[in-house]
């Protein structure tokens, strides 16, 4: 591909402590499928990388015996893949077509997908491809229930790898996945051994592009995970004839009759009615403005009024993508029927609860279009 003629696909790693991330970019990065990919990691020093080091072209960037360039994180993320990319194009680099970062095991990953979103200079020359977590099957049931960092990580990702699965036995394993299935029930799930996984399953998602924005957004309301309470399901009268629903707290322990409490929490929230553009812009524009430093994702299918097909939003705390017209409602399975015609979103907050949401979209009902 040419260093010019396509924002280059980025690939979030991500993961907590010990979840085995470095083991699993080792194994990738040894694969010869890998060849055009530059890699960004915190530091060379933190990571197992040693071996695959071959030549040091400056203090910040190496090339690894499987082509691949590599470059820790200087101050700032930005200014690595900026520089990154002008060596791209000044041919001072082995060129590449993709870029897979590796995070510390306590970043936010909403923090470095605002960075490729807000940034106009990297939004210009990257795209997120998708957020890959890797999640460790001895000890992440304590973790989602002690960790903010390790909640937020499966919250956020699009693709969950469960390491270390042969130290648990299979209950434990069952557990896990119905844990992460009720945390994050979009994200598809992946065994991993030894951080032994195909380049295809990582990378090349397109999980940002609006279709699968759109799919995402559907299995957040459509899975059996996603039960829903009375108590949690209402006829909003400030709405009219809107209905809004909104997922019961996940719990992490199946069974178990005490929601987990953490700052960071998905709602789900379903309009049974058709929105102006008027009132969907004013709207997340609200929320994006009194709440983008805790908004950490939003997707949403909308059904607009005089739209034939549905409007797929998307967007990352101040940073909201332009809306994209799809030309036909999804279909939920093949030869099925088209998905049926209202609004469904998904806002992964952080301290905001859902009437704080809703008090937005009746005020933005409000102002005349």
């Amino acid at each position: 591909m040419s260093a010019t003629a396509a924002r280059l696909p980025v690939t979030l790693l991500t993961g907590f402590l010990g979840s085995g991330k470095t083991t699993l970019l080792r194994a990738l990065l040894a694969h010869p499928g890998m060849s055009d990919t530059a890699v960004i990691v915190n530091e060379f020093g933190e990571v197992g990388l040693d071996h695959l080091l071959v030549e040091t072209l400056d203090a910040h960037t190496v090339l690894l015996d499987s082509g691949c360039v590599c470059c820790a994180v200087r101050d700032d993320l930005s200014e690595t893949l900026l520089s990154l990319h002008t060596q791209l194009l000044g041919g001072e680099i082995t060129p590449f077509s993709r870029v897979v970062i590796e995070t510390s095991g306590l970043a936010d990953p909403s923090a470095v997908v605002a960075a490729l979103v807000r940034d106009p200079a990297l939004s210009r020359r990257f795209v997120l491809d998708a957020v890959i977590v890797t999640v460790d099957a001895a000890h992440s049931m304590s973790q989602l229930a002690q960790q903010p960092e390790a909640l937020r990580q499966v919250l956020l990702a699009d693709r969950l790898l469960i390491t270390k699965a042969d130290l648990v036995d299979d209950d434990a394993l069952d557990t896990l996945r119905g844990a992460l299935a009720q945390q994050n029930p979009a994200a598809s799930q992946h065994l991993c051994e030894h951080g032994r996984i195909a380049p295809s399953d990582v990378l090349g998602l397109g999980m940002h592009a609006a279709g699968n924005v759109a799919d995402v957004t559907l299995r957040w309301h459509d899975t059996p995970a996603q039960t829903h309470s009375p108590r949690y399901r209402s006829v909003c009268n400030t709405h009219g004839t809107t209905a809004c629903t909104d997922c019961v707290p996940r719990r992490l322990l199946p069974g178990d009759d005490t929601p987990h409490r953490a700052d960071v929490t998905a709602h789900c929230i379903t309009l049974e009615t058709p929105l102006d553009w008027d009132v969907l812009s004013s709207w997340l524009g609200a929320v994006a403005f009194h709440h983008g430093n805790e908004l950490l994702r939003l997707k949403g299918l909308v059904d607009v009024a005089g739209e034939a097909g549905p409007v797929v939003v998307h967007g990352v705390q101040h940073c909201l993508h332009p809306p994209e017209i799809l030309p036909a409602w999804p279909r939920r399975a093949e030869g099925a029927a088209n998905t049926e015609q209202r609004s469904r979103f998904v806002f992964i907050m952080r301290n905001v609860p859902r009437e704080a949401l809703l008090a937005h979209l009746t005020e933005a009902q409000r102002v005349p279009t």
